[in-house]
């Protein structure tokens, strides 16, 4: 069973170190990308970032949402983490859906650090 915390519109960005700048994930493209919880057991339950190219459903993003997960509002419509050595980054539609997913992420990160203090 899986719970959506956000949906919105945005291309899915990739980090390029040898040139220190953004890419587009795949060939480009806007894509859907949501914030999901998902129900392994009852006391199980695993966050993702997951993102398909609207005009070919092509999955560009399926990212596991960590406790180390470090979160950059770049600017109204441009943010990006990374979890350990993998960085991602999202171009938004509108300042809207660039806040609709960081409520979706600060929800997930909250759940994730909730059951980290229930099972200690």
């Amino acid at each position: 069973m899986s719970e959506s915390f956000a949906r919105v519109r945005a291309v899915v960005m990739t980090r390029d170190d040898s040139s220190g700048g953004w890419l587009p994930q795949g060939a480009g493209g806007l894509s859907l990308v949501s914030v999901l919880k998902i129900s392994r057991t009852e006391a199980e339950d695993q966050f993702l970032i997951h993102g398909e190219r609207l005009k070919d459903k092509s999955v560009l993003l399926d990212c596991c949402i960590r406790r180390d997960l470090v979160y950059n509002k770049v600017n109204p419509i441009f943010h990006h983490w990374r979890i350990g050595n993998m960085k991602f980054g999202l171009t938004f539609q509108s300042p809207a859906d660039a806040r609709a997913f960081d409520r979706g992420i600060r929800r997930a990160m909250e759940d994730i650090k909730q059951e980290a203090r229930l099972t200690s």
